[in-house]
């Protein structure tokens, strides 16, 4: 399946290898970077290894500088981390020797340089991509990002026609996930089936290579923790009591979950507009997929007329839409989330270089009046000028307007361009 999908950060991909003596491309397991390197490597006729191999495992730990002398550039490394800190060093004394451009490219599922002498050793010389399970946007292969649009000309997302995806529709989706070996996957039986092999091996083998975990399970439990409570702002002293452990082992646990790129972490957000706003972060499953099945929820028990899980899943879902668009993006864009008071929040607050802000608000049901904008109105009559938009997603079917610079958008406005009649 993922090889039939166009993976729309190849195009940055091509661009930094010719831009820089490294390339990085970090992910979680399963997400497609394998194939982002074969179909690199095919057409830049380089080498491609893995060390998920463990011959050549063996090879690169015993020996790194011999392991890279051989092989046409740009020499292409998948499971970089698994080769241990020796091989990264020697590959930056091998880049200092060479200035060319695109002489490696490496591909791991742990954030490996977060270790600062690793950082450092690669430092101005690497460029650094994400590839992420994929986007609905790449799955339905309509080349419209709404992250572009909406800094560029959200006026342009307006429509009178109504969408073609109903709540059902959405909650499929979500339920579903988007790892490339779960999108052809039939029965909800066989995808929970994976999902359960998925966690037990990134903990068992990513986690537990880079880190001593004295008792796996409290990760797992944790990680069921996180994906009950996606979408909100971590309580650690309670789920320190709930885990029976100490606040410090949840948060060092928590570090390890997003290194792997299970969680993703989204900062607060402040311009200091208002001294009072909410500093904690907030964490999400990074896919709903995986949260689904975590909390043994199905579509047809978000569709249920009372469903703690569906407010959470559906912000996660376009958290993570949005996040991936945001890896392609000609643009850098940071991802934040603003809150004063209850009430007065905004999910997403989207920041550019320049100064440019959107916000971004979900709503699990099929209606929306002028309430669910009262943390856009509260941005946007704070920034003034620099205030882009303000959306609030729901799973309604037609884009309405709620006065100056808001729009209530179809979630499927976020891969598919609404036509204007």
């Amino acid at each position: 399946m993922s090889e039939l999908v166009t993976r729309h950060v190849a195009g940055h991909a091509e661009e930094f290898l010719d831009a820089f003596r490294v390339v990085i491309v970090n992910g979680p397991r399963q997400s497609g970077k394998t194939t982002l390197l074969q179909q690199l490597n095919k057409g830049r006729r380089g080498t491609y290894l893995t060390l998920d191999d463990g011959p050549l495992r063996s090879a690169a730990q015993a020996d790194p500088v011999t392991f890279i002398a051989d092989g046409s550039r740009p020499m292409m490394i998948d499971e970089i981390q698994r080769g241990g800190d020796d091989l990264i060093l020697a590959i930056k004394a091998e880049v200092d020797r060479e200035n060319g451009r695109g002489q490696f490219v490496l591909a791991g599922s742990t954030r490996f340089l977060s270790t600062p002498s690793l950082s450092e050793s690669l430092a101005g010389r690497a460029g650094i991509l994400e590839v992420w399970p994929f986007a609905q946007e790449e799955l339905a292969g309509s080349g419209r990002p709404f992250l572009v649009t909406a800094f560029n000309d959200p006026e342009a997302l307006r429509s009178s026609s109504p969408s073609e995806y109903g709540r059902r529709d959405y909650f499929e989706l979500i339920c579903r996930g988007f790892y490339p070996e779960v999108i052809g996957m039939r029965s909800e039986l066989t995808r929970d089936g994976w999902y359960r092999t998925y966690v037990q091996s990134v903990i068992d083998t990513d986690i537990r290579e880079m880190a001593r975990i004295e008792e796996p399970s409290n990760l797992r439990r944790l990680l069921g923790i996180i994906a009950a409570s996606t979408a909100q702002e971590p309580n650690m002293a309670k789920i320190g009591s709930d885990l029976q452990l100490h606040r410090t082992t949840v948060t060092r646990y928590l570090g390890l979950l997003e290194t792997v790129f299970l969680v993703r972490q989204i900062p607060a957000w402040s311009r200091n507009l208002v001294a009072r706003a909410v500093r904690r972060p907030k964490l999400h499953v990074t896919d709903t997929g995986l949260s689904a099945h975590l909390i043994g929820v199905d579509a047809e028990g978000l569709a249920a007329r009372v469903s703690p899980a569906r407010g959470p899943l559906v912000e996660s879902f376009i958290a993570n839409e949005i996040a991936k668009q945001a890896t392609w993006a000609p643009f850098r864009v940071g991802l934040h989330h603003w809150r004063i008071s209850q009430g007065t929040e905004v999910g997403l607050v989207l920041e550019r270089n320049n100064g440019r802000v959107i916000g971004v608000e979900s709503k699990a049901t099929d209606s929306v009046d002028q309430r669910d904008f009262r943390g856009l109105t509260t941005l946007r009559d704070s920034l003034g000028e620099d205030f882009v938009h303000g959306f609030v997603f729901y799973t309604g079917a037609r884009s309405l307007s709620f006065g100056d610079r808001l729009i209530a958008l179809p979630i499927s406005v976020l891969w598919e361009r609404p036509s204007r009649s």
